[in-house]
């Protein structure tokens, strides 16, 4: 039955997965091993505010009952609750002691937080995200982008890489509104009907049915659109090259033996040094 329980918080989702890969190749088994991820940085995020309540009771009934009848307790767990909000968190569940102190030890090796230290940081307003991301940088590598840290021997080879100078355009389009405005001198009718008094004498053309019927009409504004395309703009890249020399030293031994006479023979290795 599992019966030790041992939480990480790390600042990046890379690195907790990093941890997680360490434990599954250190024998702990996958299915014991959970990565949730609510913020990074110091920031909350999106998934914390789903899932704030089930957090906070998770360190609940970790480090106490909700009465928090010790004081030590209650700080740990509040201290425990506000680091996790603010990063990846990976619980291990494990069967021995042994195992618990592996998976801590493994944990801390990339860089889990100290809960106690970082919730002083975050009371006092003293924690630099910037800062903090250029040390985790310096020690496991761009944490932002790789999901992984791999340990890389380095050798004597001469090659090349891409970097990334600095250098760049970004381009942007956004959307905006503005207001059109024209005046129109628009048409209305309105039908009338003139009453008037007259005296004549009627004739036989006059006695027939007739009907009259005129139509009131108005003229109104109507509006239509039409999109063109003005102008299009392409971002790419020039390609130049050039030469450059490259310097660097190998170690080679040579060995001088003394062969008991007068004369020093100095016998080096050179079938195996390459002509310049």
């Amino acid at each position: 039955m599992k019966n030790q329980t041992v939480i990480g918080v790390f600042d990046t989702l890379s690195q907790a997965r990093s941890a997680r890969k360490a434990l599954i190749e250190q024998n702990i088994k996958e299915d014991s091993i959970d990565v949730s991820k609510y913020g990074e940085h110091g920031r909350r995020g999106e998934n914390y505010e789903r899932n704030s309540t089930k957090v906070e009771g998770f360190f609940d009934r970790l480090f106490g009952d909700d009465d928090h009848e010790d004081d030590r307790d209650y700080k740990r767990s509040d201290a425990a609750h506000d680091v996790a909000s603010r990063g990846t968190v990976v619980t291990v569940h494990t069967e021995t002691m042994e195992e618990a102190r592996n998976a801590a030890t493994i944990m801390d090796r990339y860089g889990a937080i100290d809960f106690d230290n970082r919730y002083d940081q975050y009371q006092n307003d003293s924690f630099d995200a910037d800062r903090n991301r250029n040390q985790l940088n310096e020690r496991f590598g761009d944490v932002d982008e790789s999901e992984t840290i791999e340990v890389i021997k380095e050798d004597v080879k001469i090659g090349k890489r891409e970097v990334n100078t600095g250098g760049g355009v970004t381009v942007r389009s956004h959307v905006i509104e503005r207001p059109v405005e024209e005046t129109l001198r628009l048409r209305d009718e309105e039908v009338f009907v003139d009453r008037k008094q007259v005296n004549r004498p009627a004739t036989n053309a006059d006695f027939k049915d007739r009907t009259i019927n005129v139509q009131e009409k108005h003229e109104e504004a109507i509006v239509t659109k039409e999109a063109r395309v003005t102008e299009e703009i392409t971002v790419g890249k020039k390609v130049s090259s050039h030469d450059e020399k490259v310097h660097e030293t190998a170690r080679e031994t040579e060995i001088e033996i003394d062969k008991g006479t007068n004369r020093n023979t100095r016998e080096g290795d050179m079938k195996n040094r390459r002509d310049n």
